[in-house]
């Protein structure tokens, strides 16, 4: 195979999945938070809305406000998508992100709000054979992760994503047809687990639920709906970082960003430990008893209007209604037009959302009413050797909280402080390999680099070691003609099969390569003596295989 070929081909489709999910591995918890913040509002709401159409009894009537809902939990989770493919993509290019400006936001909502909702309709119709399925996919996958909002032109983006959506064919199809048969595996561990849970909780804790008692009640689409958007939820992040690497791959090609990238993983990263205590201490009030002379308050008189109105309302609720007949909840908007219908909910459900935030206003305003509240002034007789524990809790607790937003704001500050000099210090480490661990790897420095660190050796009198950098400069040099991938779990077995199937017409190649295999293995794994003429005969070899 030519080299354009293996370019055209790609790194491998199972390499690629191992590297996306080390890729998820290493990164921080934040960055899987950006994911899960964005894709479960629209999950949880997507299966509600299901729910809710499959079995309301008022479901014709907030038809329209609750699929616009959904549309608009659908655009948060892609441009959250968007955030984590952003955020991923720093992580594996050893770069700060780029910071979350109003411009780059904007960009960010317009590019996946203009483009992502297309994708609900073309993908359909994409798996018809009308157009190639895996490239319209990839399209759409590509806009979430270059419309980051760091690209200033719409059109870039589309074009872009559109050209590295038509990189190595092969390479995508192999990655989904995988990704589709793992996904379907772990949708049925989801679906035995789902089966199981009910059974389990009665076993164990002796909770009875609807399907202890009835296990056929499991088998609606409510149930499979749920089955599939927890797959769902396991499986895309997978996806995109299989999306981020296809896309760093593709432009590397050209920019050579992941040359860089290599050479930046060389530099240990700084790292800084940040301890931070928060003690939350919850004062229980103590409840000042009832005095003899003072009379409980009588109950409050309820006007029998007001109780009908509030079981009428209450009625009203979503809770009390899935087993009322549809035709009876419909009729009173069955004269009524979408439009109309459409913004008279919008009204209603602003007055009320608006009104549920003053009641939690006046609440809180209430509740510190009680808190710093005056006590009456006791006798002088009743007070005489008395402590007030209640003040006392109070200003205990005014005192905890300011401290606790003190604290806060103080390490907020030095994060703030200490952001550019943490990168300045990791941009100026230079790591070099320690030779004598054996979890060290050809891809750590390049080929002129191994050979001078060679030759260093060899100047200090440390010939074993010396031998180890001049093998490991012939694996880079292979490794970079693209004969081999290097890897850490490869043994040096592995390499020699790999080299014999890649390069089986070079027999000078084989021929040097085999016997350096040899020595090396027999120096540092048999405590061979390595002399002055094993050296020079090892880099004649090595010689030769740069020059095959």
């Amino acid at each position: 195979m030519t080299r354009e070929a293996k370019r055209r081909a790609g790194r491998p489709a199972l390499e690629l999945i191992e590297s996306a999910v080390h890729l998820l591995r290493t990164a921080s918890a934040g960055v899987l938070l950006s994911y899960y913040l964005g894709s479960v509002p629209f999950a949880l709401g997507l299966l509600y809305f299901w729910a809710d159409m499959s079995g309301g009894a008022f479901a014709r009537q907030h038809l329209i406000e609750a699929s616009f809902t959904v549309g608009l939990l659908y655009l948060w989770m892609k441009s959250w998508h968007a955030v984590f493919a952003a955020k991923l993509r720093a992580h594996l290019t050893l770069q700060p992100e780029a910071p979350w400006t109003i411009a780059r936001i904007s960009r960010l909502v317009l590019v996946q709000t203009a483009v992502q909702p297309v994708g609900l309709f073309v993908r359909p119709i994409a798996a018809q054979i009308l157009i190639p399925y895996v490239w319209t996919y990839c399209f759409f996958q590509n806009v979430g992760v270059l419309g980051d909002g760091t690209r200033a032109g719409f059109g870039d983006v589309l074009r872009e994503a559109s050209r590295q959506a038509g990189l190595w064919p092969r390479q995508a199809h192999a990655v989904l047809s995988a990704l589709f048969g793992f996904g379907f595996f772990v949708w049925l561990d989801v679906c035995v687990g789902f089966g199981f849970a009910p059974i389990l909780l009665k076993t164990f804790f002796g909770i009875e639920t609807a399907f202890t008692r009835d296990l056929w009640a499991m088998l609606n689409t409510t149930s499979f709906a749920a089955t599939v958007a927890a797959a769902y939820l396991c499986m895309d992040p997978i996806r995109k970082a299989i999306c981020v690497l296809r896309c760093f791959h593709g432009s590397s090609m050209q920019s050579g960003e992941d040359l860089r990238v290599e050479l930046k993983s060389l530099r240990p990263p700084a790292r800084a430990a940040l301890a931070t205590l928060l003690v939350v201490a919850a004062l229980l009030s103590p409840v000042a008893p009832l005095r003899a002379q003072d009379a409980p308050p009588p109950p409050p008189k309820v006007e029998s209007a007001q109780l009908n109105e509030s079981l009428d309302r209450v009625l009203q609720r979503r809770e009390y209604a899935w087993r009322l007949p549809r035709g009876a909840a419909a009729a009173d908007d069955a004269h009524k037009g979408w439009f109309t219908t459409f913004f008279e909910s919008l009204w209603k459900h602003l007055v009320l959302r608006v009104k549920q935030v003053l009641r939690w206003i006046m609440k809180g305003i209430e509740w510190l009413r009680e808190v710093f509240k005056r006590e009456p002034k006791p006798d002088a007789d009743s007070a005489r050797g008395n402590i007030n524990w209640s003040s006392t809790a109070r200003w205990t607790l005014l005192a905890l909280v300011a401290a606790l937003a003190l604290i806060l704001g103080f390490l907020l500050w030095r994060w703030r402080k200490g952001r550019p000099v943490e990168v300045a210090v990791a941009e100026a480490a230079v790591a070099v390999p320690d030779l004598n661990e054996e979890g060290v790897t050809a891809d750590q420095l390049p080929e002129d680099g191994w050979l001078r660190l060679a030759r260093d050796l060899m100047d200090r009198g440390e010939s074993r070691l010396a031998l180890r950098a001049f093998y490991l400069a012939g694996l880079a040099h292979l490794g970079h003609r693209q004969l081999i991938n290097i890897a850490r779990y490869k043994s040096n077995r592995d390499y020699d099969r790999e080299l014999r199937r890649r390069a089986r017409g070079n027999a000078d190649l084989l021929t040097a390569f085999d016997a350096n295999l040899l020595t090396f293995e027999a120096a540092w794994y048999g405590e061979h003596d390595v002399t002055p003429g094993t050296l020079d005969g090892f880099s004649q070899n090595l010689e030769r295989i740069r020059a095959c």
